[in-house]
């Protein structure tokens, strides 16, 4: 019984105190560090799952499936700042993750959806969405640090969400010519937007009483209107804002 006092003693002197919490925190660190690489990862993984979706047929699966991954896109740079954890490793492995979900896998969505119908053409543009994605996220690269307020060109998250939220609100999939000629001309045109030259804002510097509004909105008119229809109308005001500001400062 002394024995183990003694040895209870020594257990908890202050310096074996020190070492078992600077091991913790050391272990901690690292949990916290790693934390926006795997939701970096789970936005690839949701990428890859829309692919596998919609390949089998399913393309409301596929289409949410991009969605998730916009999630995990949004969440890892928050958590990333939130940590003070930003690297070079993060930002690339970023890009290269988007490439997957916001490039291949929306581009492989509407031409299975679409463009098929359309033959090679259709083949052409969707590859074209998915090499100006690419581009678009290369260009961001080497560029990044100048685009706090505005983006150079449409960000390859927003053109694949779109593309993924405008599927999911049409109620039924027609394969007619003229509507394979119709989205043709929009993935043209997202995927021309990505490599403009035109500024799109990004929000970052909005009040955080703002995002506490927005958000409240949000959610009012999610629950009155439904999730996609309300994604849709502000994946259209976005476009409407942005050229709207264009036309002010004219840029065109």
């Amino acid at each position: 019984m002394v024995w183990s006092r003694k040895r209870h003693t020594h257990c908890n002197h202050p310096r074996h105190l020190r070492f078992y919490d600077a091991l913790r925190r050391f272990k901690l660190r690292r949990g916290v560090r790693a934390l926006p690489n795997i939701l970096t990862l789970g936005n690839a993984f949701f990428g890859f799952c829309s692919i596998v979706a919609t390949a089998q047929g399913d393309l409301f699966a596929g289409a949410y499936f991009i969605l998730i991954g916009a999630l995990m896109d949004g969440l890892d740079g928050r958590v990333a700042r939130f940590a003070g954890v930003t690297s070079d490793l993060g930002l690339q492995l970023d890009s290269l993750c988007d490439g997957i979900s916001f490039c291949l896998a929306p581009a492989f969505l509407v031409y299975y959806w679409q463009l098929h119908n359309l033959g090679f053409v259709g083949l052409v543009g969707a590859s074209f969405f998915l090499l100006m994605g690419l581009l678009r996220l290369a260009r961001f690269n080497i560029t990044h640090d100048e685009q706090t307020v505005y983006f150079l060109g449409l960000p390859t998250t927003i053109a694949g969400c779109f593309l993924a939220t405008l599927s999911l609100n049409m109620q039924s999939h027609i394969y007619s010519l003229g509507h394979a000629e119709i989205f043709f001309f929009v993935t043209l045109t997202l995927a021309m937007l990505m490599i403009s030259k035109i500024y799109f804002p990004t929000f970052k510097h909005m009040r955080k009483s703002y995002y506490s509004w927005a958000f409240a909105m949000f959610l009012a008119f999610t629950i009155i209107m439904g999730l996609l229809k309300v994604l849709f109308v502000l994946f259209m005001l976005y476009f409407i804002f942005t050229f709207a500001e264009c036309l002010r400062r004219r840029v065109f």
